[in-house]
């Protein structure tokens, strides 16, 4: 017996770890619809920028007319964002919130019309939404915001059939880290603390799980996933623990010696 294709949209798979996704689903036969601003519009690509709801709702709805249904979102779109909260200029700080979060909210209310019993909304979120980093608050924040946001609606839907699911993956090495917007301004309050932050984590890309590595556990939870929140990486899952156990304020002394830049 054949088995059924599904309808799957993804938002931000041109690249890296949404096309890694993308590549499974359509390896097992299923149907990708792929919404972004870089691609062309050609029936199975939507041009579309998820943080314009009229947009949104436009691709959305060739999706849904389309096919009559869809049966997976992944809201993968993001943008990484660094540097020292007073100083980073909310033009870039209003980008990364209204794509990870305000994109995350447009396209699942805009799907959740075409979606019903055994569709499966996923968010991915980042370790990130789970612990604070210095220099990195806004991406913290808005990774966190699209986690309760995850959490929340999965609540609201659970007499629907409708699953939701949350991943927070830690680092992956993808070309998400070299398209952030990161701003190493800095002022006698911090002196070289931003730069070496950045230079902390720009140092890490070795040390990043692959692609390769993680797809399969990735691929895995998005078809079948049943728990709320999984977080990817055995030593992130440490990490979140240790976080949970410890006092914050020693967690956050701990962490800012690590990451904090400090000279």
């Amino acid at each position: 017996m054949e088995k059924e294709k599904k309808i799957v949209v993804i938002s931000g798979a041109t690249s890296g770890l949404g096309m890694a996704i993308a590549k499974r689903f359509e390896a097992d036969g299923h149907i990708v619809c792929n919404l972004a601003r870089s691609c062309s519009d050609n029936g199975f690509d939507y041009r579309c920028d998820v943080t314009d709801p009229e947009q949104v709702a436009s691709a959305v709805g060739k999706i849904g007319e389309r096919y009559g249904r869809i049966d997976v979102l992944v809201n993968n779109a993001g943008i990484g964002i660094s540097g020292a909260t007073e100083l980073i200029p909310m033009e870039n700080i209003r980008a990364a919130i209204e794509v990870s979060y305000f994109g995350s909210l447009n396209l699942t209310r805009a799907c959740l019309r075409f979606m019903s019993k055994g569709a499966r909304i996923i968010f991915m979120s980042s370790i990130a939404g789970l612990t604070a980093i210095p220099f990195r608050s806004v991406y913290c924040s808005a990774k966190s915001a699209e986690l309760m946001l995850g959490e929340s609606l999965r609540m609201e839907l659970s007499q629907t059939g409708i699953s939701v699911v949350t991943l927070c993956p830690g680092e992956i090495k993808t070309n998400f880290s070299a398209n952030k917007l990161a701003d190493i301004q800095t002022t006698e309050r911090y002196g070289k603390r931003v730069t070496n932050a950045l230079e902390k984590v720009s140092n890490r890309e070795g040390k990043r799980m692959t692609i390769d590595k993680v797809i399969g556990k990735i691929y895995k939870i998005c078809t079948r996933g049943s728990k709320a929140m999984y977080i990817i990486g055995r030593k992130y899952k440490f990490l979140y623990f240790a976080k949970r156990i410890m006092p914050t304020t020693l967690y956050l002394k701990l962490t800012d010696k690590m990451l904090g830049g400090r000279e």
